[in-house]
Protein backbone atom coordinates (compact mmCIF):
# COMPACT_ATOMS: atom_id res chain seq x y z
CA UNK A 1 0.00 0.00 0.00
CA UNK A 2 2.62 2.81 0.93
CA UNK A 3 4.30 1.82 -2.89
CA UNK A 4 2.06 2.14 -4.63
CA UNK A 5 -0.50 4.80 -3.36
CA UNK A 6 -0.43 8.71 -1.86
CA UNK A 7 -1.63 7.59 1.42
CA UNK A 8 1.04 6.93 4.86
CA UNK A 9 0.06 4.84 7.64
CA UNK A 10 -0.24 5.35 11.55
CA UNK A 11 -0.09 2.09 13.17
CA UNK A 12 0.07 1.23 17.12
CA UNK A 13 -0.09 -2.11 17.23
CA UNK A 14 2.20 -4.96 18.12
CA UNK A 15 3.31 -8.21 16.08
CA UNK A 16 2.61 -10.61 19.26
CA UNK A 17 -1.25 -9.59 18.98
CA UNK A 18 -4.31 -8.69 17.34
CA UNK A 19 -4.97 -5.20 18.76
CA UNK A 20 -4.07 -2.15 17.14
CA UNK A 21 -4.82 1.04 15.79
CA UNK A 22 -4.70 2.21 11.57
CA UNK A 23 -4.77 5.61 10.58
CA UNK A 24 -4.98 6.37 6.41
CA UNK A 25 -3.48 9.55 5.79
CA UNK A 26 -2.97 11.46 2.64
CA UNK A 27 1.04 12.13 1.97
CA UNK A 28 0.31 15.70 1.64
CA UNK A 29 -1.17 16.10 4.92
CA UNK A 30 1.11 16.91 7.82
CA UNK A 31 -0.11 14.98 11.31
CA UNK A 32 1.34 14.99 14.29
CA UNK A 33 1.20 12.31 17.13
CA UNK A 34 -0.24 13.44 19.87
CA UNK A 35 -0.32 10.25 22.16
CA UNK A 36 -0.12 6.25 21.09
CA UNK A 37 -0.80 3.85 23.48
CA UNK A 38 2.10 1.32 23.56
CA UNK A 39 -0.31 -1.76 23.49
CA UNK A 40 -1.97 -0.47 20.69
CA UNK A 41 -5.65 0.08 21.94
CA UNK A 42 -5.75 3.36 21.05
CA UNK A 43 -4.05 6.78 19.02
CA UNK A 44 -4.34 9.84 18.35
CA UNK A 45 -3.21 12.50 16.01
CA UNK A 46 -3.52 16.35 15.14
CA UNK A 47 -3.36 17.83 11.37
CA UNK A 48 -4.47 20.75 9.28
CA UNK A 49 -7.01 20.41 6.30
CA UNK A 50 -8.09 23.96 4.29
CA UNK A 51 -7.00 25.45 7.68
CA UNK A 52 -8.86 23.73 10.18
CA UNK A 53 -7.69 21.89 12.99
CA UNK A 54 -8.63 18.57 13.77
CA UNK A 55 -8.03 15.86 16.31
CA UNK A 56 -8.79 11.78 15.49
CA UNK A 57 -8.67 9.46 18.36
CA UNK A 58 -8.58 5.99 17.01
CA UNK A 59 -9.96 2.92 19.51
CA UNK A 60 -9.70 -0.91 19.41
CA UNK A 61 -11.51 -1.50 22.37
CA UNK A 62 -11.17 -5.11 24.89
CA UNK A 63 -13.76 -7.51 24.81
CA UNK A 64 -14.72 -7.92 28.33
CA UNK A 65 -15.92 -4.78 30.57
CA UNK A 66 -13.52 -4.83 33.14
CA UNK A 67 -10.60 -4.35 30.39
CA UNK A 68 -12.58 -1.59 28.48
CA UNK A 69 -13.36 0.53 32.50
CA UNK A 70 -9.13 0.27 32.09
CA UNK A 71 -9.10 1.61 28.70
CA UNK A 72 -11.18 4.41 29.10
CA UNK A 73 -9.98 5.41 32.21
CA UNK A 74 -6.19 5.44 30.49
CA UNK A 75 -7.99 7.32 27.71
CA UNK A 76 -9.20 10.74 29.99
CA UNK A 77 -6.05 10.33 31.41
CA UNK A 78 -4.19 10.90 28.43
CA UNK A 79 -6.54 13.48 27.07
CA UNK A 80 -5.85 15.44 30.40
CA UNK A 81 -1.95 15.16 30.64
CA UNK A 82 -1.75 15.88 26.83
CA UNK A 83 -3.95 18.91 27.63
CA UNK A 84 -2.38 20.11 31.12
CA UNK A 85 1.19 19.83 29.26
CA UNK A 86 1.65 22.86 27.69
CA UNK A 87 -0.82 26.07 27.12
CA UNK A 88 -0.17 25.10 23.84
CA UNK A 89 -1.53 22.03 23.54
CA UNK A 90 -4.89 23.17 25.30
CA UNK A 91 -5.14 25.64 22.62
CA UNK A 92 -4.91 23.20 20.09
CA UNK A 93 -7.66 21.21 21.75
CA UNK A 94 -9.88 24.03 22.17
CA UNK A 95 -9.55 24.99 18.55
CA UNK A 96 -9.78 21.23 17.13
CA UNK A 97 -12.66 19.42 15.61
CA UNK A 98 -12.35 15.82 17.48
CA UNK A 99 -13.41 12.51 16.34
CA UNK A 100 -13.14 9.79 18.36
CA UNK A 101 -13.95 6.55 16.14
CA UNK A 102 -13.42 2.48 15.77
CA UNK A 103 -13.87 -0.67 17.14
CA UNK A 104 -15.62 -0.33 21.06
CA UNK A 105 -16.47 -3.54 21.31
CA UNK A 106 -19.74 -2.74 23.69
CA UNK A 107 -23.42 -2.18 23.16
CA UNK A 108 -25.91 -0.44 25.08
CA UNK A 109 -28.91 -2.78 25.13
CA UNK A 110 -29.09 -6.58 25.21
CA UNK A 111 -31.13 -6.28 22.10
CA UNK A 112 -27.78 -5.38 20.20
CA UNK A 113 -25.70 -8.59 21.90
CA UNK A 114 -23.99 -11.59 20.76
CA UNK A 115 -22.28 -11.93 23.96
CA UNK A 116 -22.95 -11.14 26.98
CA UNK A 117 -19.63 -9.18 27.76
CA UNK A 118 -19.99 -6.85 25.03
CA UNK A 119 -23.13 -5.12 27.37
CA UNK A 120 -22.70 -1.81 28.73
CA UNK A 121 -21.64 -1.78 32.43
CA UNK A 122 -22.55 0.83 35.34
CA UNK A 123 -19.38 1.72 35.85
CA UNK A 124 -19.07 1.69 32.34
CA UNK A 125 -21.47 4.10 31.75
CA UNK A 126 -19.76 6.48 34.11
CA UNK A 127 -16.17 6.43 32.51
CA UNK A 128 -17.92 6.93 28.91
CA UNK A 129 -19.87 9.62 29.99
CA UNK A 130 -17.03 11.78 31.01
CA UNK A 131 -14.76 10.71 28.30
CA UNK A 132 -17.26 11.90 25.55
CA UNK A 133 -17.90 15.32 28.41
CA UNK A 134 -14.31 15.47 28.19
CA UNK A 135 -14.07 15.27 24.01
CA UNK A 136 -17.55 17.57 23.79
CA UNK A 137 -18.32 14.79 21.26
CA UNK A 138 -21.79 13.34 20.15
CA UNK A 139 -22.99 10.07 18.39
CA UNK A 140 -22.36 10.83 14.91
CA UNK A 141 -24.20 8.02 13.70
CA UNK A 142 -27.40 9.53 15.35
CA UNK A 143 -26.70 12.92 13.00
CA UNK A 144 -26.62 11.14 10.01
CA UNK A 145 -29.68 8.72 10.00
CA UNK A 146 -28.80 5.82 12.36
CA UNK A 147 -26.27 3.08 12.34
CA UNK A 148 -27.29 0.34 10.15
CA UNK A 149 -25.79 -3.07 9.04
CA UNK A 150 -25.39 -1.35 5.84
CA UNK A 151 -22.04 0.40 7.53
CA UNK A 152 -20.07 -2.82 7.93
CA UNK A 153 -22.04 -5.33 6.36
CA UNK A 154 -18.76 -7.06 4.67
CA UNK A 155 -17.44 -7.95 7.93
CA UNK A 156 -18.11 -11.28 9.40
CA UNK A 157 -16.56 -11.13 13.33
CA UNK A 158 -19.99 -10.11 14.52
CA UNK A 159 -22.99 -10.48 12.63
CA UNK A 160 -25.90 -7.99 13.91
CA UNK A 161 -23.98 -6.53 16.75
CA UNK A 162 -21.85 -4.77 14.10
CA UNK A 163 -24.02 -1.96 14.07
CA UNK A 164 -23.37 -1.45 17.32
CA UNK A 165 -19.71 -2.37 17.89
CA UNK A 166 -18.40 0.11 15.83
CA UNK A 167 -18.99 3.65 16.76
CA UNK A 168 -18.07 7.18 15.88
CA UNK A 169 -18.62 10.26 18.24
CA UNK A 170 -17.81 13.91 16.60
CA UNK A 171 -17.43 17.48 18.69
CA UNK A 172 -19.13 19.53 15.75
CA UNK A 173 -21.82 17.75 14.66
CA UNK A 174 -23.56 21.18 14.03
CA UNK A 175 -21.69 21.90 11.17
CA UNK A 176 -22.32 19.36 8.84
CA UNK A 177 -23.72 20.04 5.90
CA UNK A 178 -25.99 17.59 3.67
CA UNK A 179 -23.02 16.81 1.60
CA UNK A 180 -20.97 15.82 4.21
CA UNK A 181 -23.18 13.43 6.08
CA UNK A 182 -23.69 11.92 2.82
CA UNK A 183 -20.10 11.57 2.52
CA UNK A 184 -19.41 9.72 5.64
CA UNK A 185 -22.49 7.76 4.96
CA UNK A 186 -20.80 6.58 2.32
CA UNK A 187 -17.13 6.15 3.14
CA UNK A 188 -17.77 4.17 6.63
CA UNK A 189 -18.36 0.78 3.77
CA UNK A 190 -14.86 1.12 2.98
CA UNK A 191 -13.87 -0.31 6.68
CA UNK A 192 -15.29 -2.94 9.21
CA UNK A 193 -15.35 -0.15 11.93
CA UNK A 194 -13.84 3.74 11.18
CA UNK A 195 -14.37 6.21 8.60
CA UNK A 196 -10.70 6.66 6.71
CA UNK A 197 -9.14 10.08 7.61
CA UNK A 198 -11.11 12.35 6.29
CA UNK A 199 -12.20 16.01 5.72
CA UNK A 200 -15.69 16.47 6.54
CA UNK A 201 -16.18 19.58 4.33
CA UNK A 202 -14.27 18.21 1.66
CA UNK A 203 -16.28 17.74 -1.51
CA UNK A 204 -13.55 16.20 -3.57
CA UNK A 205 -14.38 13.07 -1.35
CA UNK A 206 -12.76 10.62 -4.24
CA UNK A 207 -9.29 12.10 -3.45
CA UNK A 208 -9.30 10.13 0.09
CA UNK A 209 -10.29 6.59 -1.49
CA UNK A 210 -6.80 4.33 -1.84
CA UNK A 211 -6.56 3.29 -5.35
CA UNK A 212 -4.47 0.63 -6.84
CA UNK A 213 -5.46 -1.73 -4.15
CA UNK A 214 -5.30 -5.57 -4.34
CA UNK A 215 -8.37 -5.98 -1.92
CA UNK A 216 -11.44 -4.35 -2.99
CA UNK A 217 -14.16 -2.99 -0.18
CA UNK A 218 -16.69 -5.76 -0.29
CA UNK A 219 -16.14 -9.01 0.49
CA UNK A 220 -16.60 -11.19 -2.34
CA UNK A 221 -15.61 -14.82 -3.37
CA UNK A 222 -12.70 -14.33 -5.97
CA UNK A 223 -13.21 -17.15 -8.19
CA UNK A 224 -16.66 -15.05 -9.05
CA UNK A 225 -14.78 -12.53 -10.12
CA UNK A 226 -12.87 -14.50 -13.28
CA UNK A 227 -16.67 -15.11 -14.68
CA UNK A 228 -18.04 -13.56 -17.41
CA UNK A 229 -21.40 -13.41 -15.28
CA UNK A 230 -20.22 -11.08 -12.68
CA UNK A 231 -18.27 -9.76 -14.97
CA UNK A 232 -21.16 -7.86 -16.79
CA UNK A 233 -23.30 -7.60 -14.23
CA UNK A 234 -20.15 -5.09 -12.47
CA UNK A 235 -19.99 -3.50 -16.35
CA UNK A 236 -24.05 -2.58 -16.65
CA UNK A 237 -24.37 -1.30 -13.35
CA UNK A 238 -21.24 0.89 -13.86
CA UNK A 239 -22.31 2.48 -16.87
CA UNK A 240 -25.90 3.18 -15.20
CA UNK A 241 -24.66 4.51 -12.14
CA UNK A 242 -21.81 6.89 -14.36
CA UNK A 243 -24.17 7.86 -16.71
CA UNK A 244 -26.27 9.82 -13.79
CA UNK A 245 -26.22 13.23 -13.39
CA UNK A 246 -25.92 13.23 -9.62
CA UNK A 247 -22.96 14.18 -7.37
CA UNK A 248 -19.95 12.13 -6.84
CA UNK A 249 -20.75 10.86 -3.49
CA UNK A 250 -24.57 9.69 -4.03
CA UNK A 251 -22.76 7.45 -7.26
CA UNK A 252 -20.20 6.22 -4.75
CA UNK A 253 -23.73 5.37 -2.75
CA UNK A 254 -25.40 3.89 -5.43
CA UNK A 255 -22.19 1.61 -6.78
CA UNK A 256 -21.84 -0.08 -3.26
CA UNK A 257 -25.50 -0.75 -2.52
CA UNK A 258 -25.82 -1.60 -6.30
CA UNK A 259 -22.69 -3.78 -5.61
CA UNK A 260 -24.66 -5.52 -2.73
CA UNK A 261 -27.19 -5.92 -4.99
CA UNK A 262 -24.66 -7.86 -7.53
CA UNK A 263 -23.25 -9.96 -4.74
CA UNK A 264 -26.47 -11.26 -3.78
CA UNK A 265 -27.83 -12.40 -7.11
CA UNK A 266 -24.19 -13.83 -8.18
CA UNK A 267 -24.46 -15.84 -4.89
CA UNK A 268 -27.39 -17.33 -5.40
CA UNK A 269 -26.84 -18.14 -8.95
CA UNK A 270 -23.88 -20.27 -8.17
CA UNK A 271 -25.14 -21.79 -5.27
CA UNK A 272 -28.50 -22.83 -7.51
CA UNK A 273 -25.81 -23.81 -10.39
CA UNK A 274 -23.14 -25.80 -7.75
CA UNK A 275 -26.26 -27.40 -5.69
CA UNK A 276 -27.44 -29.07 -9.18
CA UNK A 277 -23.71 -30.11 -10.04
CA UNK A 278 -23.43 -31.73 -7.11
CA UNK A 279 -26.56 -33.91 -7.10
CA UNK A 280 -25.41 -34.86 -10.60
CA UNK A 281 -21.97 -35.68 -9.54
CA UNK A 282 -23.32 -37.57 -6.41
CA UNK A 283 -25.66 -39.28 -8.26
CA UNK A 284 -23.20 -40.57 -10.82
CA UNK A 285 -20.92 -41.77 -8.13
CA UNK A 286 -23.69 -43.84 -6.71
CA UNK A 287 -24.85 -45.11 -10.05
CA UNK A 288 -20.99 -46.12 -11.33
CA UNK A 289 -20.45 -47.63 -7.39
CA UNK A 290 -23.75 -49.99 -7.47
CA UNK A 291 -22.10 -51.29 -10.71
CA UNK A 292 -18.96 -52.23 -9.12
CA UNK A 293 -20.82 -53.50 -6.39
CA UNK A 294 -22.25 -55.57 -8.65
CA UNK A 295 -19.69 -57.26 -9.60
CA UNK A 296 -19.93 -55.27 -13.39
CA UNK A 297 -16.63 -54.14 -14.66
CA UNK A 298 -16.29 -50.53 -15.51
CA UNK A 299 -15.48 -49.42 -19.22
CA UNK A 300 -12.53 -46.82 -19.80
CA UNK A 301 -15.65 -44.11 -20.19
CA UNK A 302 -17.21 -44.93 -16.89
CA UNK A 303 -13.93 -44.79 -15.13
CA UNK A 304 -13.22 -41.40 -16.58
CA UNK A 305 -17.01 -40.60 -15.96
CA UNK A 306 -16.71 -41.51 -12.09
CA UNK A 307 -12.99 -39.36 -12.01
CA UNK A 308 -15.05 -36.28 -13.41
CA UNK A 309 -17.28 -36.75 -11.07
CA UNK A 310 -14.84 -36.97 -8.05
CA UNK A 311 -13.26 -34.52 -9.35
CA UNK A 312 -16.70 -32.28 -9.43
CA UNK A 313 -17.08 -33.14 -5.83
CA UNK A 314 -13.40 -31.83 -4.47
CA UNK A 315 -13.89 -28.69 -6.38
CA UNK A 316 -17.22 -27.76 -5.03
CA UNK A 317 -16.08 -28.70 -1.22
CA UNK A 318 -13.16 -26.59 -1.67
CA UNK A 319 -15.49 -23.66 -3.15
CA UNK A 320 -17.54 -23.78 -0.29
CA UNK A 321 -14.23 -24.20 2.51
CA UNK A 322 -12.92 -20.56 0.48
CA UNK A 323 -16.63 -19.21 0.46
CA UNK A 324 -16.82 -20.08 4.26
CA UNK A 325 -13.47 -17.69 4.66
CA UNK A 326 -14.70 -15.02 3.05
CA UNK A 327 -18.40 -15.01 4.09
CA UNK A 328 -20.86 -12.30 2.94
CA UNK A 329 -23.05 -10.67 5.49
CA UNK A 330 -25.45 -8.93 3.13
Amino acid sequence: MLLYTNFQLRYNGTKSDYSGCLFIVRKDIQLTVMFDYPQGRFIAIHLKIQDVSFIYINVYAPSTPAQRVKTWNLLVQYIHEYILHEYMKLEVWRDSHVMLCGDFNMVDSEEDCTTMSSLLALQEKEIWKELLDVLNCKDLWGIIGGHTLRYTFHSRSHKTAMSRLGRCYYSHTYTLNAASTMWIDATMLLSDHNPLLINLRDFHWESNIPYNLTRIPLRVNHAWCQTSLFKSKVDLLNQRITSWNVSACMKWEALVVGMQGVIRDCGKYFIVTLTKAKVEAERMVCLITKKVDSGQLLSELGYMRLCDAYRCLQLIENNAIQSSKVRLDV
